[in-house]
């Protein structure tokens, strides 16, 4: 299976806050939407992490410098996203800055705390809402030394803008920053299943260089081990004694002399023909051939390969 196919990506991410927003699922919006500065903050600051007081940055279990995630996310969005946080283009700070933000961040995922709650110690809280309207409901201070503040968030609002900064920072850095370091993979088990790639050998002979690619293109999934040809020259010369477990014959390539697979009595042909199969006069023990018409679905390709590579693998007991 081709890992990179089932992976989510740091894109991803950011398409699956949008679709939580569509479906009116704030809590998970809001959760996944307030991870994504961790990410940004490690790409763009990988410079700023964990020190002791003498300066020696403390290292992890790999004695790699460890992350200071914190400061790397306060950076981030004040560098980054803190012009998408303004209740209004004139202003000159956002609602929200990198501080707050984090605070929120790590309030909501591990502490579900600073909500509309009384605590003394606490001098800011947040109040979440939907259909305000705005990315900022209304900013409080309470007591007569403004100690304390209430910030009221429209978590749709939030995640939109949110979503913008990232999707901003990806696009101005995508090409000399490496996102695919924070992909996840994800192995999707029944496609794993499915499309298990063999190790049979499977020869490709067709005369047009970039058709013959892309028929193995096709079959990527099926075979680790795909051989294109253009020549029967060229098939004997590089397989020699090599033992293969299907040939792949373009209609052109019946057409000239010395083909190595017409000699081939055991190994199983698929034959892409214009033709009509009442015209087709190949001798091949029954079973071992299989004419498709041309152009060729890829889909058909693979079931045929498919079904001779299950059958080869069990009588050989390859796996």
């Amino acid at each position: 299976m081709i890992q990179d196919n089932a992976s989510f990506t740091f894109l991803h991410r950011i398409e699956e806050v949008e679709l939580n927003i569509e479906d009116g699922r704030w809590q998970s919006a809001l959760a996944l939407v307030l991870t994504l500065p961790d990410i940004c903050g490690g790409i763009a600051f990988p410079e700023i992490v964990k020190r002791y007081r003498d300066g020696r940055a403390v290292l992890d279990r790999n004695q790699r410098p460890t992350r200071d995630v914190g400061n790397q996310y306060i950076r981030w969005f004040d560098t980054y996203a803190a012009p998408f946080f303004k209740v209004s283009a004139q202003d000159i700070s956002p609602y929200i800055c990198g501080e707050r933000c984090w605070q929120l961040r790590c309030e909501y995922l591990h502490q579900n705390k600073g909500f509309a709650n009384t605590e003394d110690n606490t001098s800011i809280r947040f109040h979440l809402g939907v259909n305000c309207g705005t990315s900022v409901c209304q900013l409080d201070r309470i007591g007569s030394d403004n100690s304390l503040m209430d910030i009221r968030i429209d978590i749709e609002q939030f995640c939109r803008r949110m979503c913008q900064a990232v999707r901003a920072y990806y696009e101005a850095v995508h090409t000399e920053k490496d996102f695919n370091l924070y992909n996840t993979p994800v192995l999707d088990f029944i496609k794993a299943s499915q499309d298990e790639q063999s190790n049979a050998t499977i020869v490709i002979m067709c005369s047009n260089s970039a058709y013959g690619n892309g028929l193995k293109l096709a079959l990527q999934r099926l075979s680790k081990n795909i051989l294109v040809f253009e020549t029967p020259q060229a098939v004997r010369k590089k397989l020699s004694k090599k033992k293969h477990m299907l040939w792949v014959v373009t209609e052109a390539l019946t057409k000239q002399p010395d083909q190595p697979w017409r000699a081939d009595k055991r190994t199983p042909v698929i034959l892409l023909s214009n033709q009509p199969e009442s015209e087709i006069t190949i001798e091949k023990n029954a079973g071992k051939l299989i004419i498709l018409p041309m152009p060729v679905l890829p889909g058909s390709l693979r079931n045929a390969v498919k079904a001779y590579l299950l059958l080869k693998e069990e009588a050989y007991g390859i796996r």
